[in-house]
């Protein structure tokens, strides 16, 4: 969308509050609004929740916003009227971040030390996430006028609190004065809804999940063949018609006294079991289900955020069936404690900002254009938090390039080179400018190209194709994904048949080369202990295993397959 801009912006703190320390995802509590959950391991110390989002601050404590509309003169040769209309229009630009008040903060603090009669409990600081993305929703901000709300763009969202995120628009002229209109009712036409994950310790299970793969083809919960289902709600509703059909069976052993925690562990699994998630942007309109519904009940005052999957299904995420061909049944243990990823949702609304501020001329304001050349373009370079991670594992260097071709015929090439030493000295604040050259139309002028080099620890590089764009910021995400394997199945009955061993190996792209993993696993192993972590390109989902039962007798058994689930059985022996 050329006249919808984005931009990140991130800042370095708090990288680590929470992250070397689990929360216990189970035991969250709710005090003063605000969710907090206690630490593994030190129940006197909470991590919370961030609860509100509103437009970022300047240093003078003003809202980072302004609504410009400009006018420029349109020659009219042929046009006897000597009154016609000017062109021109607006261009939107406003900062919105999440947080939560130190009032909010002190209050929950001093609810909990009530709630558990304990004065030296405290909260510690805010969970750090593992991802975010944002939703926008607006009719006037659409390029084409429609009347009807809908979404206007997803993304990628700052993971750290007070991390700025940065919207741009640019609006014809009945766009602009319809926007202005507005701006004076109570809750204006843009809204945001922030989509968090994070991730925590569970309470410690023991139960076996039974997934019959014959009664599963029979529901109707599903329809197969690539449908797409957003919001949690979707999903659940069909996973219970799967327990209600005995499809999937769940057998807890022993007492649980938080049933709600384990089934949302149980299924969390089976969404990474059953699908594969979709970028929302890539999912054709007619599957997208209830989206608009469930973004519509997040903004309005009892929405989803009350309902016990609150942290469980992602609202920001496609999730497509896959075509699975198992056959007879798969089991799949929850023992003892384990990781999981919950999702969190703060929504935004820009609120009566002119009622408040009508008045001033840095925030609402008429400007005629005359003279382009003295201007120049900046622009700017964001990593996100969770890249700047990456620069100690897995990246040595980025080297950015940004190329504009002028009007005269002259180019301008500029490249700027990130690495942790210039990232932590600079906060991750990068730009480059370009000038004005011959560049007559201001909409041309603001398109340029760019390239990234990236080179790998250890080896490797990836360099991606020149790309066209117009948008004030380069973001900068990791071009890989981390991806967790585990391993599943009945160890007690593989030594039953004989087995002594297990083999399991393997193989996966990442950019220039193959790299290779394998683990052993004897009937003894605890299997929670077994797993692979894989790093694969993005739109990479598979890895090629092979799997090798040792018998007793020193004879083999091999399978090999290809793995899009991030599970692999290893107790179903080929049959003879």
């Amino acid at each position: 969308m050329k006249n919808f801009l984005i931009i990140l912006s991130f800042v370095c703190l708090g990288l680590t509050i929470g992250t070397s320390q689990q929360i216990m995802i189970d035991r969250g509590t709710r005090v003063s609004d605000l969710w907090c959950f206690p630490i593994y391991g030190d129940s006197l110390h909470f991590l919370y929740l961030p609860s509100d989002a509103r437009l970022g601050l300047d240093d003078n404590s003003m809202p980072q916003f302004s609504f410009m509309r400009y006018i420029i003169e349109i020659p009219e040769n042929d046009n006897p009227n000597t009154i016609s209309e000017a062109g021109g229009g607006a261009i939107v630009n406003f900062l919105v971040l999440y947080d939560t008040p130190s009032e909010q903060i002190q209050k929950a603090e001093a609810a909990l030390q009530e709630r558990f009669n304990n004065d030296e409990i405290r909260i510690k600081g805010p969970v750090v996430f593992t991802k975010g993305r944002y939703t926008l929703v607006s009719s006037i901000l659409m390029p084409d006028g429609n009347k009807e709300a809908e979404v206007m763009g997803t993304g990628e969202a700052p993971i750290l609190e007070n991390s700025r995120i940065a919207f741009s628009f640019d609006l014809d002229p009945v766009r602009s004065k319809l926007l202005l209109e507005n701006f004076t009712s109570t809750t204006p036409d843009i809204s945001l809804v922030f989509e968090l994950s994070f991730t925590g310790l569970t309470d410690s299970y023991q139960a076996e999940l039974t997934v019959d793969w014959t009664e599963m083809r029979k529901s109707k919960s599903f329809d197969a063949g690539g449908s797409v289902y957003f919001v949690g709600a979707d999903v659940e509703l069909a996973f219970d018609e799967l327990f209600r059909e005995n499809a999937i069976r769940l057998n807890v052993i022993g007492s649980n006294p938080n049933m709600e925690g384990l089934l949302n562990t149980v299924y969390s699994r089976l969404l990474d079991m059953l699908f594969r998630k979709v970028e929302p942007e890539k999912v054709p309109e007619s599957n997208k289900g209830g989206l608009m519904d469930a973004i519509g009940a997040l903004l309005g005052k009892d929405g989803p955020l009350s309902s016990r999957k609150t942290f469980g299904f992602g609202l920001n995420v496609g999730y497509q069936w896959k075509e699975n061909k198992t056959e007879g049944e798969s089991r799949l243990y929850f023992r003892g404690r384990s990781t999981v990823e919950r999702n969190h949702f703060i929504t935004f609304n820009i609120g009566d900002l002119y009622k408040k501020h009508e008045g001033n001329k840095s925030m609402f304001r008429d400007v005629p254009l005359y003279d382009p050349a003295f201007q120049q373009r900046a622009v700017h370079i964001g990593v996100d938090g969770s890249l700047e991670k990456e620069f100690k594992k897995m990246v040595n260097n980025v080297t950015v390039k940004v190329r504009k071709q002028h009007n005269d015929g002259t180019e301008t090439l500029k490249e700027v080179l990130v690495n942790e030493d210039i990232f932590q000295d600079s906060l991750g604040r990068f730009k480059v400018i370009y000038l004005n050259r011959g560049d007559t139309s201001m909409t041309d002028w603001l398109f340029y190209e760019y390239q990234t080099l990236w080179q790998f620890v250890g080896g490797g590089t990836l360099e991606t194709e020149w790309d066209t764009t117009n948008a004030a910021m380069i973001n900068l995400f990791a071009p890989f994904q981390r991806r967790m394997i585990s391993l599943e199945g009945d160890l007690p009955s593989l030594s039953e048949e004989g087995i002594r061993a297990i083999s399991v190996r393997i193989n996966y792209p990442f950019f220039s080369e193959i790299r290779k993993a394998s683990q052993t696993i004897r009937p003894k192993d605890d299997l929670a202990e077994k797993h692979f972590e894989v790093t694969l390109p993005l739109g990479h989902e598979t890895v090629d295993y092979q799997v090798i039962w040792i018998k007793k007798d020193a004879t083999r058994i091999d399978r090999k397959g290809t793995d899009d689930i991030g599970m692999i059985f290893i107790d179903e022996l080929p049959q003879n």
